[in-house]
């Protein structure tokens, strides 16, 4: 079957025509949802080729969600895009118990974007002798990297060593964007002065040392774009009414879940913060493959007299309010919803994402020990695909 030839314009409604056409053909399905959208394809320029229609997620919203953060303050009601039904209920719950046990504490812990090139020398000694060389020349590195970008900043790097090859994790600060495509220009940079001013054998811009979009002990452990934490006091009262269980019975059921956690090699111990962040990354246009290394998380817990503490420790959070997927339409209408659109917003945007990450942690929890989990589904889920809704 003849393919549709390529157009100088791949966003005309001419081009998307013609590839809607041919696919009809070939599937014998004449797509009608797909192809129906009131966003302009052009303002999709550098998020997507071969368009042929836009993805229509339902968007719905939580709140409100007090949270005391150093960027988000106040009561925030949060967009979550999602085809999972019981989820925007689940985290409205927890929203509701955390705003009425007084709010959630969170804080920024650290912030930077990593790339790490390999470099390949002669022998131990070359590698270890380069090595230093990094140190002594990182100010150079610096202004290398930083001649690239208005908003980026070469911060710090560490060095590894297997046998005649040194990996060089470089650390970037990236200002409100997500920052991949910003720092990868750095590195380059940077690995060109390199291979010019040290006799390397060989070299590669990304070792997989970064571990971007991949869960890993190293970004669990040092961070990889914002590091966050967060913390909320719910009242006995609370945990009763609204949670229908007990501070000690959640407390227990978590210590436990950490036992099945390690047995089973999980990296991180929560309930289910991919289910959040995916929601949240959907509405607000963020690098969905992030979701797999921003979901390593560690939640703790501890029975306060009757109360529960909860905190949540989220290390490597990769999100960004401009570039990427946050100038498209429904996407910045979402961040605009938080007040998280554009420069200065990304501290309070990660906050706001970590607070309601804690609130459907706490109604999970809650749900699984009260035995809430099932019949919440049954109520709100679609688990009978091919009936029709009423």
């Amino acid at each position: 079957m003849k393919l549709p030839k390529k157009r100088d314009n791949d966003y005309s409604a001419e081009a998307i025509r013609e590839r809607v056409k041919f696919l009809s053909k070939l599937s014998g399905h004449k797509p009608e949802y797909l192809t129906s959208s009131a966003i302009d394809p052009d303002l999709t320029r550098g998020n997507i080729e071969n368009i042929i229609g836009f993805a229509q997620l339902p968007v719905g919203v939580i709140g409100p969600l007090l949270i005391h953060g150093e960027h988000a303050k106040g009561n925030f009601f949060v967009p979550m895009a999602t085809s999972e039904g019981a989820l925007v209920s689940s985290y409205n719950r927890g929203a509701h118990a955390i705003s009425l046990s007084g709010g959630v504490n969170v804080v920024v812990t650290a912030d930077s974007i990593q790339r790490a090139p390999y470099f390949v020398l002669e022998d131990v000694h070359k590698a270890k002798a380069f090595s230093q060389w990094i140190v002594e020349n990182f100010s150079q590195l610096k202004a290398i990297a930083e001649g690239t970008t208005r908003h980026g900043k070469l911060i710090k790097h560490h060095s590894f060593i297997q046998g005649r090859m040194v990996i060089v994790r470089f650390y970037f600060s990236s200002g409100d964007a997500m920052g991949m495509n910003m720092i990868t220009k750095a590195s380059h940079e940077i690995c060109k002065y390199i291979s010019t001013h040290y006799p390397i054998i060989d070299y590669a811009i990304e070792s997989n040392m970064a571990v971007d979009k991949k869960p890993a002990h190293i970004n669990s452990i040092l961070g990889r774009g914002k590091s966050l934490t967060a913390e909320v006091l719910l009242k006995e009262k609370i945990i009763s009414r609204l949670l229908h269980t007990n501070a000690k019975a959640i407390n227990a059921a978590y210590h436990r879940q950490v036992a099945g956690g390690l047995i089973a090699g999980a990296l991180g111990s929560n309930g289910h913060l991919a289910n959040g962040i995916a929601a949240l990354f959907m509405a607000c246009g963020q690098d969905l493959a992030n979701v797999s290394e921003s979901c390593v998380g560690q939640i703790h817990t501890e029975v306060s007299g009757k109360d529960l503490y909860v905190s949540l420790r989220l290390p490597s959070l990769v999100v960004g309010t401009v570039g990427g997927g946050t100038s498209l339409p429904t996407q910045r209408e979402c961040l605009e919803i938080l007040g998280c659109y554009g420069e200065g917003k990304v501290h309070k945007f990660a906050e706001i994402v970590t607070g309601t990450l804690l609130a459907g942690e706490l109604s999970l929890a809650a749900a699984v020990v009260a035995g809430d989990f099932v019949t919440a589904h049954e109520k709100l889920g679609r688990n009978r695909p091919d009936s029709k809704p009423n």
